[in-house]
């Protein structure tokens, strides 16, 4: 296993902060211990970007979400970021930083729902909670500033895998429409890790497993086409894609297979597997110049994504 540049350290660091055995502990310890990691891996909000806590409302649901706007958009797309952390941790502060910086990368308008978690709340919870996210916002896309025709769906992990069932619940429902999803190392069939699976750095098996039964406590959802994609998802109608993997992630094979399937399908599909780096390395990128390059250039294609002719996504 040969590591990028910068992550060893990273790794180490992560593990002392948040010991590979997080999940073992209360819910209310881990949700702190992942929390923690923002001060272990501290990020200034880029001095160019805005934030404002907003609400839209689907329906009879009402969603929080955060809003970054960039001080001199570059056009009038839309990236909504859907935050990982396996459906159990992680918050709208946990990834503060990281979708300010997207908004700032990108030039574009960045919204981040907030959604209820696992276990608490197990699926379609939280994914109902994003689609009505996404609704909401395209009804308020003129108060919001943005075109609800250029709205790509992005997200990391979890995050990522709820991306892609929103992708599919927006075709199935008639709506919204998407232009594209950005996704960072999707886990897309939990099948695989029922009774936990291969370790690797910053993921392990019994991680997983446990991610899996707070998400769906009942066996038989692990293999609903919103929750398991690649066991019984369809992909046809799904919006072009840029898939961001790692080569040392337990993950890559959800990312390649998931492009593979795009692809039979005739939707383009740009996929990258990052050599040399692990799940989670977004935090990395101020310590590793490999992840700093791969962050950049996925807040580039995101941006890209929601370009139409005649506009230029300059960051």
């Amino acid at each position: 296993m040969h590591l990028a540049d910068g992550l060893q350290t990273f790794i180490d660091r992560c593990n002392r902060a948040m010991p590979p055995d997080f999940y073992t502990r209360p819910l209310a310890e881990q949700r702190a211990l992942y929390l923690g990691l923002t001060r272990e891996f501290p990020y200034e909000i880029p001095p160019d970007v805005t934030l404002t806590d907003d609400v839209v409302a689907h329906g009879r649901r009402r969603v929080r979400v955060r809003v970054y706007r960039p001080r001199a958009p570059v056009g009038r797309g839309l990236l909504v970021y859907l935050r990982g952390g396996g459906f159990v941790v992680g918050s709208l502060e946990t990834h503060d930083t990281v979708v300010a910086e997207l908004a700032s990368r990108s030039g574009l308008v960045t919204v981040a729902p907030d959604f209820r978690m696992a276990p608490e709340h197990p699926f379609p919870a939280a994914l109902e909670d994003c689609y009505g996210a996404l609704s909401g916002i395209v009804v308020e896309a003129a108060r919001l500033g943005v075109d609800p025709d250029r709205i790509v769906i992005a997200g990391d992990s979890s995050g990522a895998n709820m991306a892609v069932a929103v992708a599919m619940m927006a075709r199935d429902r008639g709506g919204p429409s998407l232009r594209g999803q950005a996704l960072i190392s999707p886990v897309l069939d939990f099948t695989r890790w029922r009774r936990g699976g291969a370790d690797a750095p910053l993921l392990t098996g019994g991680e997983m497993e446990y991610y899996t039964a707070c998400y769906t406590p009942d066996s038989a959802q692990i293999e609903h086409p919103y929750v398991s994609p690649l066991v019984r998802g369809a992909f046809h109608g799904l919006p072009p894609a840029y898939l961001m993997g790692a080569e040392l992630d337990s993950l890559c094979v959800d990312a390649e297979n998931y492009a593979r399937r795009l692809r039979e399908n005739g939707i383009p599909v740009d996929l990258v597997i990052e050599p040399g780096l692990v799940h989670s390395a977004v935090r990395a990128r101020g310590l590793c110049p490999a992840v700093e390059d791969a962050w950049a250039r996925f807040c580039s294609r995101a941006a890209r994504l929601a370009c139409v002719e005649g506009d230029h996504a300059s960051k």
